[in-house]
C-alpha cells in the first residue's frame, strides 16, 4: 500500500475514532477538515502516451458566519495541498476564500460587498502540452465586487454594482492569459409577490491583459504577427427569470449579448448570444433533480482561434437511499466550436466533451463524511490527436468541528 493510500486510510481510521464534535449551521465559527485520495488513468488528458497518476489532497477551511441586527456576516477560508504521486512536479498548495457583507442601511436599500479567491490547477483539457512541464500553471481567480439593490416602489427595484476581476497564471499560458477587468452595472428588477422576478441589466468594463507587449503590424506584419492584445472593453446586456412553479420545482433562465472590443487587433473580437436555463424539481423527500440547459463563451487565443463558444447541457439526480447514505449520478455534455482563426482557410476546430460520473456519500455520525465516486471524461476532437478518455476513482473524508 503506497504512503498516500496509507495516509489516507489513517485520516479515516481517525475519523471513525474521533471524540462527537460536529459542527452546526447556526454556530458562529465551524471547523472543516478533509483528505481526499484520487487515481486518474489520463493525467494530461491525451489521445497517445498516457500518464497515470494518483492525487493525495489534504485540506482545512474556517466558516464563520454572523448576524448582526440588519447586517450578516460571512467568511469562509481553506488552505489546499495537492500532492501527485508520479509528477511531483505539479503539487501546489491553494489559499481559496469567500467572503460577504450582506448590508442593510434600510429594509428598501440593501446590498452585499463582497470578495473571492480560487487557485487550482489549469485543466489539462484546456492546456494542450506543447513542452514539457517542469511546474504546475496554476490559475488564481479574485472578484471584488460591490452591489446594492433599492426597492423603489411595490414590487420595482433599482441595481447596481462594481466588480473587479482579476485571473493570473503562475506560468504562461497564453490562450487563456492573466487579465484584470473593471466593470460597473445598472439594471431594474421586477419581483412578484409569488417571488417570481425578471431582471434587466447592462454591465460595461475595461479590461487589460497582463505581462503583454504589445508588437504591431508595424513591426510584425500579417499573417506572421500572433495578435496578442493589451487590452479590451466588455458589454453584456442581460436579462434574467425566475420561476418558482411549485412548492418542489423552479425555473431559473438567463440570456446575455456578450461583446468584447479590442484596443488593436479587432480579429479577436467577439460578439455572441449566450445564456443559461437551469430546472430543479424535488420529487419526493427522498429524490431530487436538477438539469440546465447552457451556451458559455470564452476567450481562446491561439492562431486558430480567438474564442470558443460552448453548448451545454447537464443532468444531476440525486437519491437519499437513507438517513446516512445519498447516491448521485452526474453526467454532463459539452460541445466547443472555436472561432476567429487568424488566418483564413483553417479546418474546422469543434470539440465534444463528455464526463458522466456516479457518488456515493455515507455519514455513520453527524461529524464525518465519507465519498467514494468514479468518473469518466473523454473528448472526440475535429482536431488530429486531440481525443482522449479518462477514468477516475476517488475516496474523500471530511470532518466537522
Amino acid at each position: 500500500m503506497s504512503f498516500p493510500t496509507r495516509q489516507f486510510f489513517g485520516c479515516l481510521l481517525v475519523a471513525c475514532m474521533a471524540p462527537s464534535a460536529q459542527a452546526d449551521a447556526d454556530d458562529t465559527f465551524n471547523v472543516y477538515l478533509a483528505e481526499g485520495y484520487q487515481q486518474d488513468s489520463n493525467l494530461f488528458r491525451q489521445s497517445a502516451n498516457q500518464q497515470s497518476d494518483s492525487i493525495l489532497t489534504t485540506s482545512a477551511t474556517l466558516a464563520f458566519s454572523k448576524p448582526l441586527a440588519q447586517q450578516r456576516f460571512s467568511l469562509d477560508a481553506s488552505l489546499i495541498d495537492y500532492r501527485y504521486s508520479k509528477n511531483d512536479y505539479l503539487d501546489y498548495r491553494a489559499t481559496n476564500y469567500n467572503g460577504a457583507w450582506n448590508w442593510a442601511l434600510t429594509h428598501r436599500l440593501t446590498g452585499v460587498l463582497s470578495f473571492s479567491q480560487v487557485e487550482a490547477q489549469t485543466s489539462f483539457v484546456d492546456y494542450s502540452q506543447g513542452a514539457q512541464l517542469t511546474r504546475p500553471i496554476v490559475r488564481r481567480t479574485n472578484v471584488n465586487h460591490f452591489g446594492a439593490e433599492w426597492q423603489v416602489m411595490g414590487g420595482w427595484r433599482l441595481l447596481g454594482g462594481l466588480t473587479n476581476n482579476q485571473q493570473s497564471n503562475s506560468s504562461t499560458f497564453t490562450a487563456q492569459n492573466s487579465y484584470e477587468l473593471n466593470s460597473w452595472e445598472l439594471g431594474a428588477k421586477y419581483v412578484w409577490p409569488s417571488g417570481n422576478y425578471l431582471q434587466l441589466l447592462r454591465r460595461e468594463g475595461s479590461g487589460e491583459y497582463k505581462d503583454r507587449a504589445l508588437v504591431g503590424f508595424d513591426v510584425v506584419p500579417a499573417p506572421f504577427n500572433s495578435q496578442f492584445d493589451t487590452g479590451f472593453t466588455q458589454t453584456d446586456t442581460e436579462a434574467r427569470l425566475y420561476v418558482p412553479l411549485t412548492g418542489k420545482s423552479s425555473l431559473d433562465g438567463r440570456v446575455m449579448h456578450q461583446t468584447r472590443k479590442h484596443d488593436h487587433f479587432s480579429q479577436r473580437d467577439y460578439s455572441v448570444n449566450i445564456g443559461r436555463v437551469d430546472y430543479t424539481w424535488r420529487a419526493t423527500g427522498n429524490i431530487s433533480l436538477a438539469t440546465g440547459l447552457r451556451r458559455e463563451v470564452a476567450a481562446y487565443q491561439t492562431p486558430i482561434s480567438s474564442y470558443y463558444v460552448a453548448d451545454g447541457f447537464n443532468i444531476q439526480p440525486a437519491w437519499q437511499i437513507s438517513p446516512k447514505v445519498v447516491a448521485r449520478f452526474n453526467y454532463d455534455w459539452q460541445r466547443r466550436k472555436y472561432e476567429g482563426a487568424l488566418v483564413t482557410g483553417q479546418p474546422e476546430w469543434r470539440d465534444t466533451l463528455q464526463t458522466a460520473r456516479v457518488s456515493v456519500d455515507w455519514a455513520p455520525v453527524r461529524w464525518a463524511t465519507l465519498s467514494t465516486g468514479y468518473q469518466r471524461d473523454t473528448r472526440s476532437s475535429t482536431r488530429v490527436n486531440s481525443d482522449f478518455k479518462a477514468n477516475i476513482l476517488s475516496l474523500n473524508v471530511r470532518l466537522s468541528f
